[in-house]
């Protein structure tokens, strides 16, 4: 137990020189504030991607197969409907619409993954910068006139993941990360929109 306790204290000491020395690299002190936070901000979003990806990885099968049973049910309810029958339509929509909550929280559980770092990276600044004050030159409702790292950190960041996800088309690593996986001659269902039933006038050929 002693050990691990200084494995821990070492790891921290070890953790908090790495993200302080940004801080450090600007001599003007606001300067190094807002660099650091940057590079923190910038550090939270690739993390946090990473994990996402891995995630996205792990789970794109079962994603995957969720969203096709999500247009089966879907399309039987529409098959149902031109048909005229009602139970059956009753009963596909029901479950087409439990098909699709499964799969919108199941993407929904993805994309938080990304989020992981933020709580992290405020409890560290909390640890270094908790009597950092700012005095807003504008008023902002909601907002009292003096503000903390937090109104500093938490709009830098949705500016940097905004920015990642602009580039993001263009990392090799990142651009692809969801790729669908298909098995040999297995052909995936289309969903059938209503838009295609009123331009054939019934179901698609």
């Amino acid at each position: 137990m002693h050990e691990f306790h200084e494995f821990t204290l070492a790891a921290y000491h070890w953790l908090d020189s790495v993200l302080i020395s940004p801080y450090r690299m600007i001599s003007n002190p606001a300067g190094g504030f807002f660099f650091g936070t940057f590079i923190l901000c910038l550090w939270c979003t690739l993390i946090g991607e990473l994990t996402a990806l891995g995630v996205g990885r792990m789970n794109r099968a079962h994603i995957r197969k969720l969203e096709q049973e999500s247009i089966r049910l879907h399309n039987l309810s529409v098959k149902a409907i031109i048909h005229k029958d009602k139970e059956s339509y009753r009963a596909c929509n029901k479950m087409a619409n439990e098909a699709w909550g499964k799969y919108f929280f199941a993407t929904i559980g993805q994309g938080a993954s990304t989020l992981w770092p933020v709580p992290f990276a405020l409890a560290w600044m909390a640890t270094r910068f908790q009597a950092i004050e700012f005095e807003l030159a504008y008023p902002i409702p909601l907002l009292p006139e003096i503000v903390g790292y937090p109104a500093v950190f938490l709009p830098m960041y949705i500016l940097v993941r905004i920015c990642f996800a602009k580039l993001k088309p263009w990392l090799p690593f990142f651009h692809d990360d969801t790729p669908k996986l298909r098995r040999p001659g297995q052909e995936e269902e289309k969903m059938i929109t209503w838009a295609d039933v009123d331009k054939h006038k019934g179901l698609p050929g």
